[in-house]
């Protein structure tokens, strides 16, 4: 499995990522976990990038993904939501992150970037 992520969204990203201080997750937010603004079970679920201090515990995200920025830690029962060849890009229109599988198509149109602190878990 690996996440290509063209320049324009690596720049969204980068903007609030601090390198060897941080974890990104890929998160797939169905209502699981601590980090979850959902809060119960939801047929909206959709990906976002948590940018995490290594000192937050992260037990949910057991798997890890390669991609372009390096690793990227994910909830291992949301790979079958995921493509083989995932992407994330700008999507021009609205400047949203957007990811897309080579399979599946979209799969989220808006891909929110949270910081969270370490305090919040």
């Amino acid at each position: 499995m690996y996440l290509t992520i063209t320049q324009a969204a690596r720049k969204k990203i980068m903007s609030d990522f601090e390198g060897s201080k941080d974890e990104l997750l890929l998160d797939f937010d169905d209502g699981v976990g601590a980090f979850s603004r959902v809060g119960v079970c939801s047929l909206d679920s959709v990906f976002r990038i948590l940018i995490v201090s290594k000192e937050t515990e992260i037990h949910d995200y057991d798997k890890v993904i390669d991609s372009d920025l390096g690793p990227f830690k994910i909830k291992g029962y949301s790979e079958m939501y995921m493509d083989d060849e995932m992407k994330l890009d700008v999507n021009e229109a609205n400047q949203m992150l957007r990811l897309t599988g080579a399979n599946s198509g979209e799969l989220t149109a808006a891909v929110r970037i949270e910081r969270i602190a370490k305090q919040q878990v």
